[in-house]
C-alpha cells in the first residue's frame, strides 16, 4: 500500500490545471487549441506570502530557474511540476516521455513548462494584489486543501518511518497460514437436461464412448452447448470463491451444493459425474476438463503482502492514537449534518 502512495489525488489534478498558463498548453497530450485569452487591465502585482503558508526553504542561486518580481521559481518547483504533469498524463492513459531541455515549436518541452510556472506565479501575485486572498470562499478552499495536503504528507511520512520486522512477518504467516492458499479450481463441461430419463440416457451414451461435446450440442438445454458445453470460468468451491476471489470475473462457483459436490468428486480429467438434480429442477452432468490442485503459498511468496498489511495496521494504530491522545480535544455536532449541502 505504501508504494501506492503517489501524488495523484485531486490536489495534483487541480494544481496542474492551475499551473498551465497560456504558453505551451496547446502542446500538451490532452489539449486542443483554444482562442487566446483577452487581456484585462490589472493593478501592479504586489508579491506577498499567503497567511498560514509554511516558510519557503532557501534556494541556492544555482537552483534558481526564474524570478518573477522577486519570487523565485526553482529547479525543485520544476521537478514537482513534472511529477504532477506525468501523473496527469498517465491518469488519462496517455504515454509519458521526458520533456526535452531543447526548445521545440510543436512539442511541450521544459521551456514551455517554465513559462507556465512563470504565468502561474504572475496569476498568483495578481490574485493577491486584487484581494482574492481575502475572499471568504477562497480562504475556505485554501484551508480545506491545506488540510488534505498535510494529511497526505503525514501518511507518507509515517509509512516511510514504520518498520516491520521479519519476525513479525513470520508470526503473522504462522498465525494466518490458512488464509495464504491457492484454492482448488476446476474447468468443466456441463450437460443440462430437463428430465431424469434424458439424463440416464445421456450418461449411458457417455459411458459407451459418445463424445461429451457432441452429445451436449445435440441435447443440452443450456446455451453454452454451442461452445462445446464448456463452462467459461474456472470453478471454485463456494466458500473459497467468497473468501479468495469474490470480485474475480475469471472464477465462479456453481451456487448449488449438490452440483458442486458432483463436479468436484470427479477424480481425473475426462471423467464424468453422475447425473444430479439441481435447484433449478433440471438434471446436470459434468465432465472434468482440468484441475488445479489447491496449495499453501510459501512465506517468500507472501512476505511483501504481509509487510504492507502490517504497515497499514500500524498506521491505523497511529491514527487511533491521534484521536485518543489527551491533546486532541474533539467535539462533534452530528445534528448539524442535515444542513450540509450535497
Amino acid at each position: 500500500m505504501g508504494d501506492r502512495m503517489t501524488r495523484t489525488g485531486s490536489l495534483w489534478f487541480c494544481g496542474i490545471l492551475c499551473l498551465c498558463g497560456v504558453v505551451g498548453c496547446e502542446k500538451l497530450p490532452w489539449s486542443t487549441p483554444e482562442e487566446p485569452a483577452q487581456s484585462t487591465s490589472a493593478p501592479p502585482p504586489t508579491p506577498q506570502a499567503a497567511g498560514g503558508c509554511p516558510s519557503r526553504p532557501s534556494v541556492p542561486p544555482t537552483e534558481v530557474l526564474a524570478k518573477v518580481n522577486q519570487a523565485i521559481i526553482s529547479k525543485r518547483d520544476m521537478e514537482l511540476a513534472i511529477q504532477d504533469l506525468r501523473a496527469t498524463t498517465e491518469a488519462l492513459r496517455q504515454p509519458w516521455k521526458p520533456l526535452s531541455a531543447e526548445e521545440h515549436p510543436t512539442e511541450y518541452d521544459l521551456h514551455d513548462l517554465l513559462r507556465d510556472l512563470v504565468i502561474a506565479e504572475l496569476r498568483t501575485q495578481d490574485a493577491v494584489a486584487r484581494g482574492l486572498d481575502r475572499q471568504t470562499d477562497l480562504q475556505e478552499l485554501f484551508w480545506y486543501r491545506s488540510r488534505t495536503l498535510f494529511a497526505q504528507e503525514w501518511l507518507r511520512w509515517q509509512l516511510d518511518r514504520i518498520v516491520v520486522s521479519e519476525a513479525e512477518i513470520d508470526q503473522y504467516y504462522q498465525q494466518y497460514q490458512r488464509g495464504f492458499r491457492e484454492p482448488e479450481q476446476i474447468r468443466l463441461r456441463q450437460l443440462v437436461l430437463s428430465s431424469e430419463d434424458q439424463a440416464k440416457a445421456a450418461l449411458v451414451k457417455l459411458l459407451e464412448g459418445v463424445d461429451f461435446v457432441q452429445l451436449a450440442r445435440q441435447s443440452s438445454i443450456r446455451p453454452e452447448a454451442a461452445e462445446g458445453a464448456l463452462v467459461e470460468q474456472w470453478v471454485m468451491h463456494s466458500d473459497e470463491k467468497a473468501a479468495f476471489a469474490p470480485q474475480d470475473p475469471k472464477v465462479r462457483d456453481l451456487r448449488d451444493p449438490v452440483l458442486e459436490q458432483a463436479a468436484f468428486a470427479i477424480d481425473k480429467p475426462g471423467g464424468f459425474s453422475n447425473y444430479v438434480k439441481g435447484m433449478d429442477g433440471n438434471f446436470h452432468l459434468f465432465q472434468l476438463v482440468e484441475r488445479k490442485e489447491g496449495r499453501s503459498k510459501l512465506l517468500v511468496e507472501v512476505s511483501d503482502q504481509i509487510r504492507n498489511f502490517l504497515r497499514l495496521q500500524k498506521l491505523s494504530e497511529l491514527t487511533s492514537e491521534l484521536e485518543t491522545t489527551a491533546q486532541a480535544k474533539i467535539e462533534r455536532f452530528p445534528e448539524r449534518l442535515h444542513d450540509v449541502t450535497q
